[in-house]
């Protein structure tokens, strides 16, 4: 019995593949070429480099693999070519089901996003039965994993497809990292952290690759199940991060209207001048007026998805942090 994990060296997927490896299974780990594989240092898994752009090589990839984890994807709030999110987000995923397809794999588990379902509104909660919300944001990412979930959702009748759309994950091994790590990391360094009021779901990213796997387990074809577990205003987490730390910094909320002015200011610069992402876009501050609050209980009703308190999470991450030397 062998899985494939697709992105399997970065944040989710290689806890994804650490999961898999617990549970005596053979892995394949799908890698991009030149990729950061620190994630994977010390495991014995299969390694295989390649693009999932690449048809043929998807091909390869998926053969002899009883079930495929698709966790690959761009995620960025700014690229200086931003259809590469299109080609991977949604024709690669494209590709690698086609191939599971050809492949007569059993089962294939697509992770999706909190972005396909988030953005209701402040105070309102996303569900699986939610609308694409974030459409208005014109958010280049979020529609290529709206696009590229509908695409996986579009073979549920010929392949067994569950879809999973983690939230915000938190915890060790995050690379990146993430707008989270990096808040973290902040909390640490910075004379005071500075945030945005926004609510949004977080979960320890362990949670998520368990769910991935109970998903490949219980999950029924076709379904979307939301992966979280604490919703949380920006603020509410900087206090726990300072809880954590064992730090006492001033907390500075952004004006939206500000930050907003800022983020056009720093999509300028990226765009004429330094040709690195913004710290922040006008899009992710729309993203973050309407917010990313989630209602997962049917993952932990359906799936026995674990719920780790997010204070354990932070404390895992930083951690993480302090071992590679990065506070």
């Amino acid at each position: 019995m062998k899985a494939l994990v697709t992105g399997g060296a970065g944040f989710v997927g290689s806890h994804v593949v650490r999961q898999l490896l617990d549970q005596g299974r053979d892995v394949r780990v799908l890698v991009l070429p030149g990729e950061d594989e620190s994630n994977l240092e010390g495991l014995n898994v299969e390694r295989l480099e390649g693009d999932v752009r690449d048809a043929a090589r998807m091909r390869e990839a998926v053969r002899d693999c009883d079930v495929v984890f698709h966790l690959a994807a761009v995620y960025a709030l700014w690229l200086p070519r931003p259809e590469l999110m299109r080609e991977v987000n949604v024709e690669g995923t494209r590709n690698l089901l086609e191939a599971a397809r050809a492949e007569e794999v059993d089962r294939f588990v697509h992770c999706s996003s909190i972005a396909v379902f988030g953005g209701q509104g402040p105070g309102r909660d996303a569900t699986e039965t939610s609308g694409f919300g974030l459409g208005p944001t014109h958010d280049i990412y979020s529609r290529s994993k709206y696009d590229g979930h509908r695409v996986a959702e579009g073979f549920a009748s010929e392949l067994d497809v569950v879809i999973v759309a983690p939230c915000g994950p938190v915890g060790p091994g995050d690379v990146g990292p993430t707008p989270t790590g990096k808040l973290l990391l902040a909390a640490m360094k910075l004379p005071a952290i500075v945030a945005i009021d926004t609510d949004t779901n977080f979960i320890h990213v362990r949670d998520v690759a368990a769910g991935h796997l109970l998903a490949a387990e219980r999950g029924k074809t076709g379904e979307s199940y939301l992966l979280g577990n604490e919703n949380l205003s920006f603020r509410e987490l900087a206090v726990l991060i300072m809880e954590v730390t064992g730090n006492r910094k001033p907390i500075a909320t952004v004006p939206r209207r500000v930050a907003r002015l800022g983020g056009r200011v720093g999509v300028r610069w990226a765009r004429h001048i330094s040709g690195r992402a913004p710290y922040f876009t006008p899009a992710a501050i729309d993203i973050a007026r309407l917010g990313l609050r989630a209602d997962c209980s049917r993952a932990v009703t359906e799936l026995g998805l674990p719920q780790t308190p997010i204070r354990e999470a932070l404390h895992d991450a930083l951690k993480w942090f302090e071992i590679r030397g990065r506070v």
